[in-house]
């Protein structure tokens, strides 16, 4: 029973899917063969899910880079989801997939492939999907963009990495045993496995090794942006698609700066300091490890500047044109942040009741530069704070980002194409305006549990899937039936309105973003500072 609900899950997202058990198709790679399903809607291809791509993270391989998989007798079956990496359930879940949790478990490191012609001289492009969530939430399974994108005319394939405190604790114990000297970045070093297994398989599957783009939604475009800015992603992909998240308008800590983490995280344990400390830690069942880090606000568990994976900081990377030299499609929501405070996710995310509170806000996150915020995001009396808010905070965390990132492409002479998503849903959605993962529910055709449909989602999904998969197959969005997209060039600064009106306009609030210019700027020189 479980193999068929996952092979109904395989197809969510194109209603005419339905798996077929008679003639599976299989495939051999490198590790063995694999036995696939044959979905209705892929009659050429195959989905292949729960493909390991690494040895998985366990025991003395906790925290550490991740090694070549090891190979398997006979046929593997890779008719279900590996299992989603360490994660507590999230509150998103019963809206985007009609579900409460899905099985995790430590051993998380595989990737599914979807492909629409099996053939190996098919030579199609390849599309990678990184999963959001934050990086602590989040699996290869969502949104499910298979069966969708695949029946275009590209192979797809999405993949688990790392999560939380296994993903991004860094610490001296850990540097000591690496043989570059460095710790952390564990999920991004996994998304790096991802790819270059893609390298090595994708042909078995027909898909071609020098056609790859790589794209992400949330944090899992922030971490395309990181791998963009990465030396150790080279001749790993050619295009990247980034959706509600970038990194050049991140400071992260040094390496240095997260020095203490392990020893942190072993006192919250109970474990003593010593030369056993690391292999205690790593002894620990995952729950436990996982309970005592969220419970330690002070531990920093994000991407760090480690000299290896990331040599200096992501957006002086990209400022100074040492990004990797690749086109770009990217951009953001008109309204991201509302539903961070929806009680359709479990939001809880602060808002201002008052024009007081939110001057305190802007004060503790801007300090000296708290009233020229204000001044581009005014709010005349409490009634305005909220929207104020949040018209700032989506600029501020996503909007900025977004166009600080097509100009940065620009001036190395690669295309990038940027979005302003600003689709408005029925019945409580409406309240939401175009909110933060909306337009995966487009690109995926797997809409919310509660969302109702209406005959305008149609014909955007139909553009949106159009643009993306034309990206991938070109480095292009634009194609034949698909409303002229431009190049964002410094000169016009214009991005491409997807919404009820789909087209050309001015990046909204342009005017607005010198001050976030100089706030990036504030917070770079402090870290050098010290």
């Amino acid at each position: 029973m479980r193999t068929l609900l996952l092979a109904a899950l395989a197809c969510l997202g194109f209603s005419g899917c339905a798996a077929s058990w008679a003639q599976a198709p299989e495939v051999t790679i490198g590790s063995g063969t694999l036995r696939g399903l044959h979905p209705e809607a892929l009659p050429r291809g195959g989905a292949f899910l729960g493909i390991p791509f690494a040895a998985q993270p366990v025991g003395n391989l906790r925290w550490r880079a991740p090694e070549l998989p090891p190979r398997w007798p006979g046929v593997r079956d890779a008719q279900q989801y590996g299992p989603a990496c360490p994660q507590f359930p999230s509150p998103w879940l019963p809206e985007m997939l009609g579900i409460r949790s899905m099985p995790t478990n430590e051993a998380c490191l595989y990737l599914n492939v979807w492909t629409p012609d099996l053939r190996q001289g098919a030579n199609l492009p390849v599309f990678v999907w990184v999963h959001g969530g934050g990086n602590v939430e989040g699996s290869g399974e969502w949104p499910p963009l298979g069966v969708t994108l695949a029946r275009k005319g590209i192979v797809v394939v999405s993949l688990n990495y790392r999560l939380g405190v296994f993903g991004f604790l860094a610490g001296t114990a850990l540097d000591a045993e690496s043989a570059h000297h460095v710790s952390g970045n564990y999920g991004h070093l996994d998304q790096l496995a991802a790819l270059e297994w893609v390298r090595r398989n994708i042909r078995q599957f027909g898909g071609n090794p020098g056609r790859v783009t790589i794209g992400g939604q949330s944090s899992g475009a922030l971490d395309v942006c990181n791998l963009m800015a990465s030396p150790l992603a080279r001749g790993l992909f050619e295009g990247a698609v980034l959706q509600s998240g970038v990194c050049v308008d991140s400071v992260y800590p040094t390496l240095q700066e997260v020095s203490t983490g392990v020893e942190q995280l072993a006192k919250d344990l109970g474990i003593a300091p010593g030369a056993e400390a690391l292999s205690r830690l790593r002894a620990l069942p995952a729950d436990r490890v996982m309970q005592a880090a969220a419970a330690d606000a002070t531990l920093d568990l994000e991407p760090d500047i480690d000299g290896w994976v990331l040599p200096q900081q992501a957006t002086e990377t990209f400022a100074h044109g040492r990004q990797l030299a690749v086109p770009v499609l990217e951009g953001s929501n008109e309204d991201e942040v509302s539903i961070f405070a929806s009680s359709l996710v479990g939001g809880r995310s602060w808002r201002p009741a008052t024009v007081a509170q939110y001057r305190d806000w802007l004060r503790n996150r801007f300090h000296s530069l708290a009233d020229q915020v204000f001044a581009e995001y005014p709010a005349r009396s409490d009634g305005d704070a909220r929207r104020a808010f949040e018209t700032m905070d989506t600029d501020f965390d996503f909007g900025f980002g977004a166009w600080l990132l097509a100009h940065d492409t620009a001036r190395i002479g690669r295309k990038a194409f940027l979005y302003h998503f600003t689709y408005v849903g029925p019945g409580e959605f409406a309240a939401l305006g175009a909110f933060h993962a909306e337009e995966s529910m487009f690109l995926s055709r797997r809409y919310w549990t509660t969302w109702t449909a209406r005959p305008a989602d149609q014909p955007l999904s139909r553009i949106i899937i159009g643009y993306w998969v034309q990206f991938v197959k070109t480095g292009n969005p634009n194609g034949a039936d698909l409303p002229a997209w431009p190049t964002y060039s410094p000169q016009d600064r214009v991005c491409q309105r997807l919404g009820r009106r789909i087209g050309p306009e001015p990046v909204p609030r342009l005017k607005n973003f010198p001050v976030f210019q100089q706030y990036l700027t504030s917070r770079l020189e402090q870290q050098t500072a010290h």
